[in-house]
């Protein structure tokens, strides 16, 4: 707890730094290295090769400093921390996470023209405990609130059948505010609106409802706590800060967690593989603690197969009510449609309409939200479009759709299409926009095992040890010939072979979001930069290594090895003492924010560290061939260098990389993050955070299978 809020100070004066002092440091550090090359000079001889590069050092070190103070600058003090409480904190992500969902249900049209009305009914008994049971572990349960005002409960589970807006009175009405939502496609939607209704109805300092996709969890590798924890930092970056100090320790969100201030929604149980989703379950279970509501989503099929398994124990959720969605009311749909289908357009629907509720593939279709959302996006006019230019909606009641199947996969097909038809403005096709949603569905479900399209795991859909192998190849063969002309072949491979291994598989795991120093690793690298450095100086000044035709200057060593020691050791002194650190912002996070930040970060270590690694050995190589020559040679090698640098504290150089290649074999645009954000504002995609998500689930499997010649 002290080392932490010792860096919280740290960090508090770094922002606090006046205009003037880092001015002074600025010019100190461009003054600093001429004071020493030209002491250097005078005492040991140096000639000007020396001088020059050593006196370049300043370049570098004043733009360390002053990108990093300005990374410094720019993120919110975790120092305010000791003056939030967690209620507070709880409020704050509260507003966060109501404008991410606005938003969304904005993009959804979920309002345009109202919500599609969808009702339920208790699910089978067997799905759950007694409502006895409930009511006991509720009242006599150790560790659960105060109890509610009488009336407030429903008196059994046939009291939780409702409709429409009605979810967050229902959820009210269970004692233990834990329901089981079962159905079939069209439930996220569902959600997206409880989640509003119950950030409306929130009291200041409530629980705070999150709406997660399960599809994302492996129950093996984490628990749900963490897994949670770790989903809501991505979507939400300012919870991986430090908690409140009344907290003992941690981040924001294990804090919020142990309040009990999250009301975890958790959306897809059903998309679990099935010999995971029994331990999904049990994990649910472990993690339930007295008085903490939630939400789970799943298809009833499904969730029968897990809690009342062929063979083997059954389990229920403890404490949780059940509902069953119920196929959508017919005359529910038809007035949607009709009122979705434009001024004098209605009757463009009468094939369908008339079919409705009944046994053919197109009225069992049309019996969920999501396939008559589908339906309205393909068929019915948008703002500026004319319902006589698109799709006629009688295909759906063609012959040759033999099942329902068949309905459901005409819908998704042309769903792509129908989202990139005018009047919005584009810079791609429908097919082009097709061919790269389906290249990314297949990255996502062989890759990634994840809905979550993140940018930074770009990396995984080309073959990472082939593509490191690569890189390596190409730097040590680079670095080796460019040292070979001036006869250095083997000092090439001696420091070339590392350099190539950073840059060849120097890769983040996840985007920075800032800069931190570490001293220790400052100090152990400046250590081990003079030791190297000085052996490099001695090896510079060596016929050895820097070729036989150069006559060896022993009188001017010590100041070859002191020179290029203090160099290395401030290389050596960057590698290990500056790390990138999770960002703590206020609002909603965007992949674009996230990404501009970890470039930020990247361009810092690839600019500040390429020079100083450009330098060491332009100093080297400059001894040996003249400065000409090691200037060039210390751009190759700085580059290099930069690169494996930047490339293990940033994900963004991986990212360009891998970007560049697969828009050269046409896999994805060059443009990569303006085609997913205009695939967002199309409703293709949805946000949820720092990442992307397919709109639909079965949308993504239905592309990750397409056959390759449709694709």
């Amino acid at each position: 707890m002290r080392g932490a809020n010792r860096r919280d100070r740290r960090r508090l004066a770094i922002r606090d730094y006046p205009m003037s002092l880092v001015t002074a440091v600025t010019v100190v550090l461009l003054v600093l290295p001429w004071v020493v090359a030209l002491a250097l000079a005078r005492h040991h001889h140096l000639d000007a090769t020396a001088v020059g590069i050593l006196a370049a050092l300043s370049i570098p070190l004043a733009g360390l400093w002053l990108a990093w103070v300005t990374l410094a600058k720019s993120e919110p003090s975790d120092a305010s921390a000791k003056d939030l409480s967690v209620p507070r904190l709880a409020d704050q992500l509260a507003v966060v996470v109501r404008k991410q969902w606005a938003d969304e249900a904005a993009l959804r049209r979920l309002n345009d023209p109202y919500p599609l009305p969808v009702s339920w009914t208790a699910a089978d008994a067997s799905f759950t405990d007694p409502w006895d049971s409930l009511l006991r572990l509720r009242t006599t349960g150790a560790g659960w609130p105060p109890l509610p005002p009488p009336g407030t409960w429903a008196a059994g589970p046939d009291d939780l059948a409702g409709k429409g807006g009605e979810l967050v009175e229902v959820l009210a009405k269970v004692p233990t505010a834990r329901l089981v939502v079962l159905g079939g496609p069209g439930k996220t939607m569902l959600m997206i609106r409880l989640v509003l209704d119950l950030l409306s109805r929130r009291a200041e300092g409530g629980p705070v409802p999150v709406l997660a996709s399960l599809a994302s969890w492996d129950p093996a590798g984490q628990d749900l706590s963490n897994w949670l924890a770790a989903q809501l930092i991505i979507d939400h970056p300012a919870l991986a800060a430090a908690a409140p100090p009344e907290t003992g320790g941690g981040n924001r969100i294990q804090a919020l967690l142990t309040a009990g201030l999250i009301l975890p929604v958790l959306d897809g149980l059903d998309e679990i593989p099935g010999p995971a989703r029994g331990r999904a379950l049990a994990s649910i279970i472990d993690a339930l603690r007295p008085g903490v509501p939630l939400v789970v989503t799943c298809r009833d099929e499904q969730y029968r197969d897990v809690v009342r398994p062929p063979s083997g124990p059954s389990a229920t959720l403890p404490g949780a009510a059940a509902i069953q969605l119920c196929p959508l009311d017919p005359v529910d749909v038809n007035s949607y449609l009709r009122d979705t289908a434009g001024p004098g357009a209605e009757d463009r629907w009468d094939p369908v309409l008339a079919v409705l509720g009944t046994q053919t593939p197109v009225g069992q279709v049309l019996a969920t939200p999501l396939m008559v959302g589908l339906a309205r996006a393909i068929y019915s006019p948008r703002p500026g479009e004319y319902a006589g230019d698109l799709r006629d909606p009688a295909e759906l009641c063609n012959t040759a759709l033999a099942d329902q199947a068949a309905v459901e996969a005409l819908l998704f097909d042309a769903f792509i299409p129908a989202a990139y038809r005018s009047p919005i403005a584009s810079r791609w096709r429908a097919r082009q926009a097709e061919t790269w949603l389906v290249f990314l569905a297949r990255h996502l479900e062989g890759s990634i095992g994840s809905p979550d399209l993140a940018w930074w795991q770009l990396r995984r859909a080309t073959s990472r040890p082939a593509f490191g192998v690569a890189v390596l190849l190409a730097a040590v063969l680079a670095l080796w010939l460019g040292a070979a002309v001036v006869g250095g072949s083997l000092f090439a491979l001696v420091f070339g072979l590392p350099l190539g291994l950073l840059a060849g598989f120097g890769t983040a795991k996840v985007p920075a979001r800032g800069v931190r120093i570490r001293a220790r690793g400052l100090l152990a690298g400046v250590a081990i930069g003079i030791v190297t450095g000085f052996w490099a100086g001695q090896a510079a000044n060596s016929e050895h290594l820097i070729g036989a035709e150069v006559e060896p200057r022993p009188e001017v060593a010590v100041g070859v090895g002191l020179s290029i020691a203090l160099a290395a050791g401030l290389v050596f002194g960057l590698m290990f003492g500056l790390a990138g650190v999770p960002r703590d912002i206020a609002g909603v996070t965007s992949p674009q924010t996230v990404l501009a930040r970890d470039r930020q970060v990247a361009l810092l270590f690839l600019i500040s560290g390429g020079l100083m690694f450009g330098l060491v050995f332009g100093l080297v190589f400059g001894f040996g061939v003249g400065p000409a020559a090691g200037y060039l040679f210390g751009l190759v090698y700085g580059f290099a260098g930069g690169y494996g640098l930047s490339a293990h504290r940033a994900a963004w150089p991986s990212y360009m990389l891998t970007r560049g290649w697969l828009a050269l074999r046409h896999r994805l645009p060059w443009p990569l993050m303006s085609f997913l954000d205009d695939a967002h504002r199309r409703g293709v995609l949805r946000q949820a955070g720092a990442v992307y998500q397919f709109r639909h689930i079965e949308l993504q499997h239905r592309l990750a299978n397409r056959d390759a010649d449709s694709s």
